[in-house]
Protein backbone atom coordinates (compact mmCIF):
# COMPACT_ATOMS: atom_id res chain seq x y z
CA UNK A 1 0.00 0.00 0.00
CA UNK A 2 1.59 3.29 -1.07
CA UNK A 3 1.61 6.61 0.73
CA UNK A 4 -0.91 8.98 -0.86
CA UNK A 5 0.72 12.41 -0.79
CA UNK A 6 -2.50 14.29 -1.49
CA UNK A 7 -4.21 12.54 1.40
CA UNK A 8 -1.35 13.49 3.69
CA UNK A 9 -1.58 17.11 2.61
CA UNK A 10 -5.33 17.14 3.18
CA UNK A 11 -5.18 15.48 6.59
CA UNK A 12 -2.57 17.83 7.91
CA UNK A 13 -4.02 21.05 6.46
CA UNK A 14 -0.97 21.84 4.38
CA UNK A 15 1.00 23.09 7.37
CA UNK A 16 4.72 23.27 7.81
CA UNK A 17 4.39 19.99 9.63
CA UNK A 18 4.09 18.22 6.31
CA UNK A 19 7.76 18.94 5.83
CA UNK A 20 8.52 16.68 8.74
CA UNK A 21 7.52 13.77 6.55
CA UNK A 22 10.81 14.46 4.84
CA UNK A 23 12.75 15.09 8.02
CA UNK A 24 11.72 11.76 9.44
CA UNK A 25 11.86 9.63 6.37
CA UNK A 26 8.90 9.24 4.04
CA UNK A 27 11.25 7.83 1.43
CA UNK A 28 12.41 4.31 0.85
CA UNK A 29 9.42 3.10 2.80
CA UNK A 30 10.13 -0.53 3.62
CA UNK A 31 6.69 -1.69 4.67
CA UNK A 32 3.29 -0.90 6.15
CA UNK A 33 2.07 -3.01 9.04
CA UNK A 34 -1.66 -3.00 9.72
CA UNK A 35 -2.73 -3.64 13.30
CA UNK A 36 -6.25 -3.02 14.63
CA UNK A 37 -7.08 -1.08 11.47
CA UNK A 38 -4.21 1.47 11.81
CA UNK A 39 -1.55 1.63 9.13
CA UNK A 40 1.90 1.88 10.68
CA UNK A 41 4.94 2.33 8.46
CA UNK A 42 8.64 2.19 9.24
CA UNK A 43 10.50 4.54 6.87
CA UNK A 44 14.24 4.27 6.42
CA UNK A 45 16.54 7.25 5.81
CA UNK A 46 19.77 6.40 4.06
CA UNK A 47 23.08 8.21 3.94
CA UNK A 48 24.66 9.11 0.65
CA UNK A 49 26.78 5.96 0.92
CA UNK A 50 23.62 3.86 1.17
CA UNK A 51 23.85 2.90 4.86
CA UNK A 52 20.80 3.29 7.10
CA UNK A 53 20.59 6.39 9.27
CA UNK A 54 17.62 5.47 11.43
CA UNK A 55 14.25 3.79 11.47
CA UNK A 56 11.33 5.69 13.00
CA UNK A 57 7.88 4.45 13.83
CA UNK A 58 4.67 6.31 13.09
CA UNK A 59 4.22 7.54 16.67
CA UNK A 60 7.47 9.53 16.53
CA UNK A 61 6.45 10.92 13.17
CA UNK A 62 2.96 11.92 14.29
CA UNK A 63 4.33 13.50 17.47
CA UNK A 64 6.61 15.68 15.37
CA UNK A 65 3.80 16.60 12.99
CA UNK A 66 1.57 17.51 15.91
CA UNK A 67 4.33 19.66 17.39
CA UNK A 68 4.94 21.59 14.19
CA UNK A 69 1.21 22.07 13.50
CA UNK A 70 0.64 23.52 16.93
CA UNK A 71 3.53 25.93 16.45
CA UNK A 72 2.29 27.22 13.12
CA UNK A 73 -1.29 27.49 14.46
CA UNK A 74 -0.06 29.62 17.35
CA UNK A 75 1.84 31.92 14.99
CA UNK A 76 -1.13 32.33 12.68
CA UNK A 77 -3.43 33.03 15.63
CA UNK A 78 -1.05 35.83 16.57
CA UNK A 79 -1.81 37.58 13.28
CA UNK A 80 -5.44 37.88 14.29
CA UNK A 81 -4.92 38.67 17.98
CA UNK A 82 -2.07 41.17 17.76
CA UNK A 83 -2.34 42.62 14.27
CA UNK A 84 -6.06 42.53 13.46
CA UNK A 85 -5.54 40.72 10.19
CA UNK A 86 -6.50 37.43 8.66
CA UNK A 87 -4.39 34.97 6.71
CA UNK A 88 -5.36 36.31 3.28
CA UNK A 89 -4.21 39.81 4.15
CA UNK A 90 -0.97 38.71 5.75
CA UNK A 91 -0.03 36.45 2.86
CA UNK A 92 0.17 39.45 0.57
CA UNK A 93 3.65 39.78 2.06
CA UNK A 94 4.59 36.58 0.22
CA UNK A 95 3.40 37.38 -3.29
CA UNK A 96 7.01 37.36 -4.54
CA UNK A 97 7.87 33.85 -3.40
CA UNK A 98 9.89 32.59 -6.45
CA UNK A 99 12.26 29.63 -5.94
CA UNK A 100 13.27 27.94 -2.70
CA UNK A 101 15.57 25.41 -4.36
CA UNK A 102 18.72 26.53 -2.47
CA UNK A 103 16.87 26.25 0.86
CA UNK A 104 15.55 22.83 -0.12
CA UNK A 105 19.12 21.70 -0.75
CA UNK A 106 20.25 23.13 2.60
CA UNK A 107 17.43 21.46 4.55
CA UNK A 108 17.78 18.18 2.65
CA UNK A 109 21.49 18.10 3.42
CA UNK A 110 20.96 18.98 7.10
CA UNK A 111 18.31 16.33 7.61
CA UNK A 112 20.24 13.55 5.90
CA UNK A 113 23.65 14.37 7.33
CA UNK A 114 22.67 16.08 10.61
CA UNK A 115 24.90 19.06 9.80
CA UNK A 116 24.55 22.59 11.10
CA UNK A 117 22.56 25.20 9.18
CA UNK A 118 24.23 28.64 9.20
CA UNK A 119 22.09 31.80 8.90
CA UNK A 120 23.54 35.23 8.10
CA UNK A 121 21.68 38.51 8.61
CA UNK A 122 22.69 41.65 6.70
CA UNK A 123 20.77 44.80 7.54
CA UNK A 124 20.53 48.06 9.41
CA UNK A 125 19.25 48.96 12.85
CA UNK A 126 15.92 47.21 12.18
CA UNK A 127 17.76 43.88 12.24
CA UNK A 128 20.39 44.79 14.85
CA UNK A 129 18.34 43.77 17.88
CA UNK A 130 18.35 40.78 20.21
CA UNK A 131 14.66 39.99 19.64
CA UNK A 132 15.01 40.10 15.84
CA UNK A 133 13.59 37.75 13.22
CA UNK A 134 17.01 36.17 12.61
CA UNK A 135 17.13 34.68 16.10
CA UNK A 136 13.46 33.71 16.01
CA UNK A 137 13.71 31.76 12.75
CA UNK A 138 16.86 30.09 14.09
CA UNK A 139 14.97 28.86 17.16
CA UNK A 140 12.04 27.69 15.04
CA UNK A 141 14.23 25.77 12.58
CA UNK A 142 16.16 24.08 15.40
CA UNK A 143 12.93 23.00 17.04
CA UNK A 144 11.20 21.76 13.89
CA UNK A 145 14.14 20.26 12.00
CA UNK A 146 15.99 18.93 15.08
CA UNK A 147 19.36 19.95 13.64
CA UNK A 148 21.81 22.59 14.93
CA UNK A 149 21.17 26.09 13.54
CA UNK A 150 23.41 29.14 14.09
CA UNK A 151 22.83 32.79 13.26
CA UNK A 152 25.45 35.45 12.55
CA UNK A 153 23.54 38.69 12.97
CA UNK A 154 25.93 41.04 11.20
CA UNK A 155 23.39 43.86 10.95
CA UNK A 156 24.74 47.30 11.83
CA UNK A 157 22.65 50.41 12.29
CA UNK A 158 22.82 53.26 9.78
CA UNK A 159 24.27 51.13 6.96
CA UNK A 160 22.97 50.51 3.44
CA UNK A 161 23.32 48.03 0.60
CA UNK A 162 26.32 49.85 -0.87
CA UNK A 163 28.28 49.45 2.35
CA UNK A 164 27.46 45.75 2.55
CA UNK A 165 28.23 45.16 -1.12
CA UNK A 166 31.73 46.42 -0.31
CA UNK A 167 32.13 45.09 3.22
CA UNK A 168 30.08 41.90 3.60
CA UNK A 169 33.27 39.86 4.02
CA UNK A 170 34.34 41.97 6.99
CA UNK A 171 31.33 40.82 9.02
CA UNK A 172 30.40 37.34 7.76
CA UNK A 173 32.16 34.10 7.00
CA UNK A 174 30.77 34.17 3.49
CA UNK A 175 32.07 30.70 2.67
CA UNK A 176 29.95 29.18 5.43
CA UNK A 177 26.42 30.49 4.84
CA UNK A 178 23.27 28.49 4.12
CA UNK A 179 20.55 31.14 4.46
CA UNK A 180 21.14 34.89 4.02
CA UNK A 181 18.50 37.39 5.11
CA UNK A 182 18.87 40.85 3.52
CA UNK A 183 17.13 43.85 5.13
CA UNK A 184 18.00 47.25 3.64
CA UNK A 185 14.80 48.35 1.86
CA UNK A 186 14.12 51.07 4.45
CA UNK A 187 17.69 52.43 4.66
CA UNK A 188 18.25 52.32 0.90
CA UNK A 189 15.05 54.31 0.41
CA UNK A 190 16.07 56.87 3.01
CA UNK A 191 19.43 57.19 1.22
CA UNK A 192 17.75 57.47 -2.22
CA UNK A 193 19.95 54.59 -3.26
CA UNK A 194 19.02 52.97 -6.54
CA UNK A 195 18.86 49.22 -7.20
CA UNK A 196 22.47 48.71 -8.31
CA UNK A 197 23.91 48.13 -4.80
CA UNK A 198 21.24 45.57 -3.94
CA UNK A 199 21.92 43.85 -7.24
CA UNK A 200 25.65 43.79 -6.48
CA UNK A 201 24.93 42.18 -3.10
CA UNK A 202 22.56 39.70 -4.71
CA UNK A 203 25.07 38.66 -7.36
CA UNK A 204 27.78 38.20 -4.74
CA UNK A 205 25.58 35.90 -2.63
CA UNK A 206 24.39 33.89 -5.62
CA UNK A 207 27.99 33.50 -6.82
CA UNK A 208 29.22 31.91 -3.59
CA UNK A 209 30.50 28.37 -3.99
CA UNK A 210 28.12 27.00 -1.33
CA UNK A 211 25.18 28.86 -2.94
CA UNK A 212 23.04 29.78 0.08
CA UNK A 213 19.37 30.70 -0.06
CA UNK A 214 18.95 34.49 -0.23
CA UNK A 215 15.72 36.10 1.03
CA UNK A 216 14.85 39.80 0.87
CA UNK A 217 13.27 40.83 4.18
CA UNK A 218 11.57 44.19 3.57
CA UNK A 219 10.46 46.25 6.56
CA UNK A 220 9.46 49.89 6.79
CA UNK A 221 10.80 52.57 9.14
CA UNK A 222 8.84 55.01 11.25
CA UNK A 223 10.19 57.89 9.15
CA UNK A 224 8.48 56.45 6.08
CA UNK A 225 5.18 55.79 7.87
CA UNK A 226 4.82 59.42 8.85
CA UNK A 227 5.18 60.70 5.28
CA UNK A 228 2.33 61.61 2.96
CA UNK A 229 2.64 58.22 1.24
CA UNK A 230 3.29 55.80 4.12
CA UNK A 231 4.89 52.37 3.92
CA UNK A 232 7.07 53.21 0.93
CA UNK A 233 10.55 51.69 0.79
CA UNK A 234 12.92 50.57 -1.97
CA UNK A 235 10.93 47.47 -2.92
CA UNK A 236 9.28 48.73 -6.10
CA UNK A 237 12.49 49.88 -7.74
CA UNK A 238 14.83 47.21 -6.34
CA UNK A 239 13.61 44.18 -4.36
CA UNK A 240 10.67 43.31 -6.61
CA UNK A 241 12.42 43.41 -10.02
CA UNK A 242 15.58 41.82 -8.58
CA UNK A 243 13.49 39.13 -6.88
CA UNK A 244 11.75 38.23 -10.12
CA UNK A 245 14.89 38.38 -12.28
CA UNK A 246 17.16 36.36 -9.97
CA UNK A 247 14.50 34.04 -8.51
CA UNK A 248 15.01 35.29 -4.94
CA UNK A 249 12.07 35.19 -2.45
CA UNK A 250 11.07 38.65 -1.25
CA UNK A 251 8.91 39.35 1.82
CA UNK A 252 7.02 42.66 1.98
CA UNK A 253 5.94 43.83 5.40
CA UNK A 254 4.35 46.97 3.87
CA UNK A 255 2.13 44.85 1.61
CA UNK A 256 0.91 42.94 4.67
CA UNK A 257 0.16 45.77 7.07
CA UNK A 258 -0.19 49.01 5.09
CA UNK A 259 -4.00 48.92 5.07
CA UNK A 260 -3.80 49.09 8.86
CA UNK A 261 -1.05 51.71 8.87
CA UNK A 262 -2.98 53.99 6.52
CA UNK A 263 -5.80 54.08 9.07
CA UNK A 264 -3.34 55.70 11.48
CA UNK A 265 -2.90 52.69 13.74
CA UNK A 266 0.84 52.32 13.11
CA UNK A 267 2.18 52.37 16.68
CA UNK A 268 1.22 48.72 17.16
CA UNK A 269 4.09 47.94 14.77
CA UNK A 270 6.75 50.26 16.24
CA UNK A 271 8.86 50.58 19.36
CA UNK A 272 8.61 53.47 21.77
CA UNK A 273 11.14 55.34 19.63
CA UNK A 274 8.41 55.49 16.93
CA UNK A 275 10.97 54.42 14.35
CA UNK A 276 11.94 50.75 14.64
CA UNK A 277 9.76 47.63 14.41
CA UNK A 278 8.76 46.22 17.79
CA UNK A 279 9.05 42.55 18.88
CA UNK A 280 5.54 41.78 17.61
CA UNK A 281 6.52 43.04 14.17
CA UNK A 282 9.60 40.78 14.19
CA UNK A 283 7.43 37.82 15.17
CA UNK A 284 5.15 38.55 12.22
CA UNK A 285 8.15 38.62 9.87
CA UNK A 286 9.28 35.30 11.37
CA UNK A 287 5.90 33.83 10.48
CA UNK A 288 6.48 34.77 6.84
CA UNK A 289 9.92 33.15 6.97
CA UNK A 290 8.31 30.02 8.41
CA UNK A 291 5.96 29.96 5.41
CA UNK A 292 9.01 29.97 3.12
CA UNK A 293 10.47 27.08 5.11
CA UNK A 294 7.14 25.27 4.76
CA UNK A 295 7.26 25.79 0.99
CA UNK A 296 10.77 24.36 0.84
CA UNK A 297 9.76 21.31 2.87
CA UNK A 298 6.68 20.72 0.72
CA UNK A 299 8.80 20.96 -2.42
CA UNK A 300 11.18 18.37 -1.02
CA UNK A 301 8.18 16.11 -0.47
CA UNK A 302 7.14 16.58 -4.10
CA UNK A 303 10.60 15.51 -5.25
CA UNK A 304 10.81 12.37 -3.12
CA UNK A 305 7.20 11.15 -3.25
CA UNK A 306 8.18 8.45 -5.74
CA UNK A 307 10.55 7.01 -3.14
CA UNK A 308 13.60 7.37 -5.35
CA UNK A 309 16.05 8.70 -2.80
CA UNK A 310 19.09 8.67 -5.08
CA UNK A 311 17.32 10.76 -7.72
CA UNK A 312 16.36 13.41 -5.15
CA UNK A 313 19.91 13.52 -3.84
CA UNK A 314 21.20 14.11 -7.36
CA UNK A 315 18.71 16.94 -7.98
CA UNK A 316 20.17 18.92 -5.09
CA UNK A 317 23.80 17.98 -5.66
CA UNK A 318 23.58 18.97 -9.33
CA UNK A 319 21.86 22.25 -8.50
CA UNK A 320 25.18 24.00 -7.99
CA UNK A 321 26.72 22.47 -11.10
CA UNK A 322 23.87 23.65 -13.32
CA UNK A 323 23.49 27.16 -11.87
CA UNK A 324 24.59 30.06 -14.06
CA UNK A 325 24.36 33.68 -12.97
CA UNK A 326 22.44 35.70 -15.58
CA UNK A 327 23.63 38.98 -17.04
CA UNK A 328 23.14 41.98 -14.71
CA UNK A 329 19.67 43.51 -14.76
CA UNK A 330 20.55 47.11 -13.90
CA UNK A 331 24.30 47.52 -14.30
CA UNK A 332 27.54 45.77 -15.07
CA UNK A 333 29.39 44.36 -12.05
CA UNK A 334 31.23 47.19 -10.31
CA UNK A 335 32.60 45.33 -7.29
CA UNK A 336 34.73 42.30 -8.16
CA UNK A 337 36.33 40.47 -5.22
CA UNK A 338 35.79 43.33 -2.75
CA UNK A 339 37.89 43.60 0.40
CA UNK A 340 37.10 45.79 3.37
CA UNK A 341 38.75 47.10 6.53
CA UNK A 342 35.99 48.34 8.85
CA UNK A 343 35.58 50.07 12.18
CA UNK A 344 31.91 49.07 12.28
CA UNK A 345 31.30 45.89 14.24
CA UNK A 346 28.86 43.80 16.22
CA UNK A 347 28.94 42.90 19.90
CA UNK A 348 29.44 39.29 18.81
CA UNK A 349 32.63 40.30 16.92
CA UNK A 350 33.59 43.65 18.46
CA UNK A 351 37.13 44.03 17.10
CA UNK A 352 37.50 46.56 14.30
CA UNK A 353 39.74 45.66 11.36
CA UNK A 354 40.42 49.28 10.41
CA UNK A 355 43.58 50.08 12.40
CA UNK A 356 45.72 53.16 11.59
CA UNK A 357 49.51 53.11 11.49
CA UNK A 358 49.51 56.77 12.54
CA UNK A 359 46.83 59.08 13.96
CA UNK A 360 47.21 62.75 14.88
CA UNK A 361 44.04 64.39 16.12
CA UNK A 362 41.81 61.37 15.41
CA UNK A 363 40.19 59.09 17.99
CA UNK A 364 38.17 55.88 17.93
CA UNK A 365 34.58 56.50 18.97
CA UNK A 366 31.41 54.47 19.51
CA UNK A 367 28.22 56.05 18.22
CA UNK A 368 25.57 57.13 20.70
CA UNK A 369 22.24 55.43 21.14
CA UNK A 370 23.53 51.87 21.48
CA UNK A 371 21.42 50.14 24.13
CA UNK A 372 21.51 46.61 25.63
CA UNK A 373 18.86 45.34 23.22
CA UNK A 374 21.06 46.21 20.24
CA UNK A 375 23.62 43.82 18.78
CA UNK A 376 25.74 46.31 16.82
CA UNK A 377 28.63 48.67 17.57
CA UNK A 378 28.61 51.81 15.42
CA UNK A 379 32.32 52.50 15.79
CA UNK A 380 34.34 54.94 13.68
CA UNK A 381 37.48 57.03 13.61
CA UNK A 382 36.61 60.70 14.22
CA UNK A 383 38.70 63.80 13.48
CA UNK A 384 38.90 66.20 16.44
CA UNK A 385 40.32 69.31 14.80
CA UNK A 386 41.17 70.91 11.49
CA UNK A 387 44.25 69.40 9.76
CA UNK A 388 44.04 66.27 11.90
CA UNK A 389 45.58 63.41 9.92
CA UNK A 390 45.25 59.62 9.99
CA UNK A 391 47.08 57.02 7.88
CA UNK A 392 46.27 53.39 7.10
CA UNK A 393 48.18 50.67 5.32
CA UNK A 394 46.26 48.97 2.50
CA UNK A 395 47.80 45.91 0.85
CA UNK A 396 46.32 44.91 -2.50
CA UNK A 397 47.29 41.49 -3.84
CA UNK A 398 47.90 41.11 -7.60
CA UNK A 399 45.07 39.47 -9.52
CA UNK A 400 45.08 38.90 -13.31
CA UNK A 401 46.95 42.17 -13.88
CA UNK A 402 43.84 44.08 -12.80
CA UNK A 403 43.93 47.49 -11.13
CA UNK A 404 41.65 48.42 -8.23
CA UNK A 405 39.02 50.89 -7.21
CA UNK A 406 39.45 52.19 -3.65
CA UNK A 407 36.62 53.74 -1.63
CA UNK A 408 36.22 55.17 1.84
CA UNK A 409 33.03 54.90 3.86
CA UNK A 410 31.96 57.78 6.04
CA UNK A 411 29.56 57.42 8.95
CA UNK A 412 27.76 60.58 7.90
CA UNK A 413 25.66 63.07 9.83
CA UNK A 414 24.36 66.60 9.29
CA UNK A 415 27.19 68.24 11.26
CA UNK A 416 30.10 66.35 9.71
CA UNK A 417 32.87 67.94 7.64
CA UNK A 418 35.19 67.08 4.76
CA UNK A 419 38.55 65.34 4.39
CA UNK A 420 41.27 65.25 1.77
CA UNK A 421 42.33 61.67 0.97
CA UNK A 422 45.45 60.62 -0.92
CA UNK A 423 47.59 57.54 -1.62
CA UNK A 424 51.13 57.10 -0.42
CA UNK A 425 52.68 60.60 -0.55
CA UNK A 426 50.82 61.81 -3.65
CA UNK A 427 48.99 64.78 -2.13
CA UNK A 428 48.74 66.41 -5.55
CA UNK A 429 46.18 63.84 -6.68
CA UNK A 430 44.04 63.85 -3.54
CA UNK A 431 40.26 63.42 -3.44
CA UNK A 432 37.82 65.50 -1.39
CA UNK A 433 35.16 63.54 0.49
CA UNK A 434 32.22 65.18 2.25
CA UNK A 435 30.98 63.37 5.35
CA UNK A 436 27.81 65.43 5.68
CA UNK A 437 24.38 63.97 4.98
CA UNK A 438 20.87 64.75 6.21
CA UNK A 439 20.56 61.33 7.89
CA UNK A 440 23.03 59.39 10.02
CA UNK A 441 23.94 56.66 7.56
CA UNK A 442 26.99 55.25 5.78
CA UNK A 443 28.19 57.16 2.74
CA UNK A 444 30.55 55.36 0.35
CA UNK A 445 32.76 57.45 -1.95
CA UNK A 446 35.40 56.37 -4.46
CA UNK A 447 38.75 58.07 -4.04
CA UNK A 448 40.56 56.33 -6.91
CA UNK A 449 39.55 53.97 -9.73
CA UNK A 450 42.99 52.98 -11.04
CA UNK A 451 45.19 51.81 -8.17
CA UNK A 452 47.85 49.23 -8.98
CA UNK A 453 48.26 46.22 -6.68
CA UNK A 454 50.92 46.51 -4.00
CA UNK A 455 51.51 47.91 -0.52
CA UNK A 456 49.97 51.36 -0.15
CA UNK A 457 49.13 53.93 2.48
CA UNK A 458 45.98 56.07 2.54
CA UNK A 459 46.02 59.35 4.45
CA UNK A 460 43.00 61.45 5.42
CA UNK A 461 43.36 65.11 6.48
CA UNK A 462 40.43 66.96 8.07
CA UNK A 463 39.58 70.19 6.25
CA UNK A 464 37.59 71.84 9.06
CA UNK A 465 36.75 71.72 12.74
CA UNK A 466 33.63 69.77 11.87
CA UNK A 467 34.33 66.10 12.56
CA UNK A 468 34.71 63.50 9.84
CA UNK A 469 33.76 59.96 10.83
CA UNK A 470 35.59 57.21 8.95
CA UNK A 471 33.83 53.84 9.05
CA UNK A 472 35.72 51.75 6.48
CA UNK A 473 38.14 51.52 3.57
CA UNK A 474 37.25 49.15 0.73
CA UNK A 475 38.90 47.87 -2.46
CA UNK A 476 37.66 45.91 -5.47
CA UNK A 477 39.27 44.86 -8.74
CA UNK A 478 38.30 46.53 -12.01
CA UNK A 479 37.02 43.95 -14.46
CA UNK A 480 37.78 46.43 -17.22
CA UNK A 481 41.55 46.59 -16.98
CA UNK A 482 41.61 49.84 -18.97
CA UNK A 483 39.51 51.86 -16.53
Amino acid sequence: MGLNKQLVKTLFSVTIGIGMLIAFGTVNVSQFITTTGVAEFKPVLRRYDGSDITVLNSRHLLDSLDKSMKRIDVMRAEWIKEFDMYKGKANRALKHMTSTLPLERVVFNALTRNVTIHIGVAGGSISACRYGYGYLIRDFMQDILSVPVTVNNAAIGATDSRYYANCMGAHMNIDNLDLVLWEFAANDYTKHLGPWAQEEFTRMILSLANQPQLVFVNFFHGIQIKRRTPCINNERIASVPISEYYDVPSISMPDAVCPIVKKGDYMQFLNEDKSHPNPKNHRLMTTFLVEILHTALSNILDKVESGVWTHTMNVYEQFGDNFKLPKPLFNETQLFLPKCWSALATKRSPNMTLIPIEANGWEAEVGTGINPSRTDLKQFWESKRENASITFRVDIAPYLDLNCTVSIVASSAGHCGKVRAYFDDDEEHSAIVDGRYSYKITKTERISINVKPGNHTITLVALSENPFRLAAIATSYNLNRFV
